[in-house]
C-alpha cells in the first residue's frame, strides 16, 4: 500500500534524512560523471540533518512529504516558500526500489494541490540534467523550462535546469 504524509515528528525528520541522504550520495556520483567537484555539489546542495531538515520544512508555509510503501520509506518531495507568488520544490527523490510505481508523479500532485489551496500561482524547481526521472514528472505536471530564478557557481552551471509551473487562473 502507498502513501504520502508530512513530515510532522523528529522520526519524520529522521525519515526524511536517510532519504535526502541517498539523493545525495547518487547526486554526488552523478555529477562526477559531468565534471562537477563532488565536495562542491555537497556543499551548495546537501549535508541536512533530521534537525535542520525539521528547522527549513516543519514551518508555516513549507513542508516535507514523505512517501511510503507498505510501510518502508520511499521517497520525500519538499517545498518551501520562494516570495509572495512562488513556491520552491527541493528534495525531490524517490528510492530505487519503488520507482516506476507513481510515487514520485503521486508527490508531485499533492504538493501542487497544497501550494494551490495556499493560493500560491507558481511552483518552481531547480534540478540538473542527470535527473531525467524527476524532468519527466515536472514535464507531465505542467512545468515547463524557464531561464535561472538563482545564480549558480559557474562550476556546475552546465548542469543545472531550472522549470518553472504556473497554475491555470481561478
Amino acid at each position: 500500500m502507498f502513501s504520502v504524509s508530512i513530515a510532522k515528528s523528529p522520526k519524520d525528520f529522521e525519515i526524511a534524512a536517510a532519504l535526502c541522504r541517498e539523493l545525495a550520495d547518487w547526486d554526488i556520483a552523478m555529477a562526477a560523471t559531468h565534471g562537477v567537484d563532488p565536495q562542491l555539489v555537497t556543499d551548495l546542495y546537501h549535508g541536512e540533518t533530521a534537525a535542520s531538515l525539521a528547522r527549513r520544512y516543519a514551518q508555516s508555509g513549507t513542508g516535507m512529504l514523505l512517501a511510503s510503501w507498505d510501510g518502508q520509506p520511499a521517497g520525500c518531495l519538499a517545498f518551501s516558500i520562494f516570495d509572495d507568488t512562488a513556491d520552491e520544490l527541493h528534495k525531490f527523490y524517490v528510492g530505487p526500489d519503488f520507482r516506476q510505481r507513481g510515487i514520485g508523479g503521486a508527490m508531485m500532485r499533492a504538493v501542487i494541490h497544497a501550494v494551490e489551496a495556499r493560493r500560491k500561482s507558481t511552483l518552481l524547481a531547480h534540478t540538473t540534467i542527470y535527473m531525467t526521472d524527476a524532468i519527466s514528472i515536472y514535464r507531465a505536471c505542467g512545468f515547463d523550462f524557464c531561464p535561472p530564478f538563482r545564480d549558480v557557481p559557474k562550476a556546475v552551471g552546465h548542469t543545472e535546469i531550472f522549470l518553472r509551473r504556473d497554475s491555470p487562473p481561478g
